[in-house]
């Protein structure tokens, strides 16, 4: 089984995603928004870590290593490490959100 691991950034733009909508759904929707998309990451990524698609608003840039799962009206952007089995979870976003402007901002290509 794949291990799925959470970084800095991805736990950052977790913070900076329930913030924004706690204004809309309250704390207590924004936290359990929060703990049902670790949720949903995990169960699906320790599974079937390379199920979903090369994100597709980094491709078009010629970034190709990061994997973007859907999960409702949010995106979670991920890289595996085949390697070690393990996926490194990078961002939560909004459907909305750019990609692109957040990889810009976060240095994720680093």
């Amino acid at each position: 089984m794949t291990k799925v691991r959470i970084t800095e950034t991805g736990f950052s733009t977790l913070a900076l995603l329930s913030r924004y909508m706690a204004e809309f759904i309250g704390e207590e929707g924004a936290l359990y928004l929060a703990e049902n998309l670790i949720d949903t990451a995990d169960k699906t990524l320790s599974r079937f870590p390379k199920q979903c698609p090369v994100c597709p608003e980094l491709d078009h840039i010629g970034v190709t290593d990061y994997r973007q799962l859907t999960a409702d009206k949010y995106k979670v952007l991920y890289r595996f490490d085949e390697s070690t089995k393990t996926v490194y979870i990078t961002a939560f976003m909004r459907h909305k959100q750019s990609a692109e402007e957040l990889l810009i901002n976060y240095n994720l290509a680093k």
